[in-house]
């Protein structure tokens, strides 16, 4: 589908799709998942049912 699309529309879709990848890495990863560990305090680090089995 994209092959078929004109030039402006194709460059419009690139754009839209590497500024949401921008976005993710910019505010989800440097101030939402820091941030959401400072909230949660150490149930981030609470071990799984894996570390619970016996060896």
């Amino acid at each position: 589908m994209l092959g078929v699309l004109p030039l402006v529309v194709l460059t419009e879709v690139k754009f839209v799709v590497a500024f949401g990848v921008l976005l993710d890495t910019v505010v989800v990863r440097t101030v939402l998942v820091p941030a959401l560990t400072m909230d949660l305090g150490r149930c981030v680090w609470w071990p799984g049912a894996l570390s619970r089995r016996a060896n």
